[in-house]
């Protein structure tokens, strides 16, 4: 959560960055109870380690599509500054 916090509000406009901070906090906030909520549904429907490997696919999956969709965080780089991006 730091490193997409970081990530994140280093390249946000200034004007935005409250704005997107409040979201970054909602989706940190929020995405672990929707991931319980999941694995219990998966797992009360079906068993513990369907809902164990399907979760575990699913990150797989939404990492790579994340990676596939955004070439500008694939190449992201702490050592440039802000300015040079």
């Amino acid at each position: 959560m730091v490193s997409r916090g970081t990530i994140v509000q280093s390249n946000t406009p200034d004007v935005l960055r409250g704005r997107v901070a409040a979201a970054e906090l909602i989706v940190g906030q929020a995405g672990p109870d929707v991931g319980n909520m999941r694995g219990g549904l998966i797992a009360g429907a079906t068993s513990g380690l369907v809902a164990l490997v399907s979760g575990g696919l699913l990150c797989v999956g939404a990492v790579a599509l994340v990676g596939a969709t955004t070439p500008g965080l694939r190449r992201f780089s702490t050592t440039a500054s802000v300015e040079d991006r």
